[in-house]
């Protein structure tokens, strides 16, 4: 009896290929589901590029020194606005002009009365051998004295004020002889003031009208009064006389 025998190879080949699916299926499968754990390259960089980005919350080294010295800066000025505000109450106010608060001027020492009456000097003839003591002048040896009067609006010695009351007061003084044996040769003399200048050392005597003389001896003698009672009031060392305009000297002479 012959016995049929069923051939193993193909089944064992089968079984074979159906575990070789089964491992490749199995693979397959945990391939699939490695993502879900391992980040893939681009989370990696995006995570990189996160983590290298500083925080909004931190900030930059130069974010830090810029605000320091701003604040710095903020911090030295606050002094100087602290000063400013404190000096500038310490500037003053400008002064009040109301009038209340002025001191009232003083009162002038003098009355009107005391003002218009004065001194003035004036100087006399004293002729040739009478014994006084003066000043000489060319002419015939007399001599001039000088003598202190009341004259009327006379000012200070070196004012043309005080100039015009001392020759008012000869011009208007009509007595030849005074006492002493003083004499005043302008006693006829018809003549007022026209203006007193007073420039350095010289006084200017400007007068009008007509000087009278006596004789050749009084000539020198009304200029002498003139000139020296100018230049004692006026304070100055020489002075020149006129007689409308014309040097006395030479209106005199004209007379002859």
């Amino acid at each position: 009896m012959s016995l049929t025998r069923t051939p193993r190879r193909p089944l064992l080949a089968v079984a074979g290929l159906a575990a070789a699916l089964s491992l490749g299926l199995t693979a397959c499968g945990m391939a699939a589901e490695e993502p879900t754990g391992t980040p893939t390259p681009a989370s990696s960089l995006s995570s990189a590029s996160a983590s290298a980005s500083p925080s909004t919350s931190t900030s930059s080294p130069a974010a830090s020194a810029t605000e320091t010295r701003a604040a710095s800066a903020s911090a030295s000025e606050t002094p100087s606005a602290s000063a400013s505000a404190s000096t500038a109450p310490t500037t003053a106010a400008p002064a009040s002009s109301s009038p209340a608060s002025s001191t009232p001027a003083a009162a002038p020492s003098s009355t009107p009365a005391a003002a218009a009456a004065g001194e003035a000097t004036v100087y006399w003839v004293s002729p040739a051998g009478s014994g006084h003591q003066g000043v000489e002048f060319p002419g015939c040896g007399d001599l001039l004295v000088e003598s202190t009067v009341k004259a009327t609006g006379s000012g200070e010695v070196g004012t043309a004020e005080r100039v015009e009351a001392g020759i008012e007061a000869l011009l208007e003084d009509r007595t030849y002889e005074h006492s002493n044996g003083l004499v005043n040769a302008l006693y006829q003399s018809e003549l007022s003031v026209q203006d007193v200048a007073i420039e350095g050392d010289t006084v200017t005597v400007d007068l009008t009208g007509q000087p009278m003389s006596a004789g050749s001896c009084a000539d020198p003698q009304i200029i002498g009064q003139l000139e020296y009672t100018a230049t004692s009031n006026a304070g100055t060392y020489t002075a020149e006389v006129l007689v409308d305009g014309t040097p006395i000297q030479e209106f005199m002479s004209q007379q002859g």
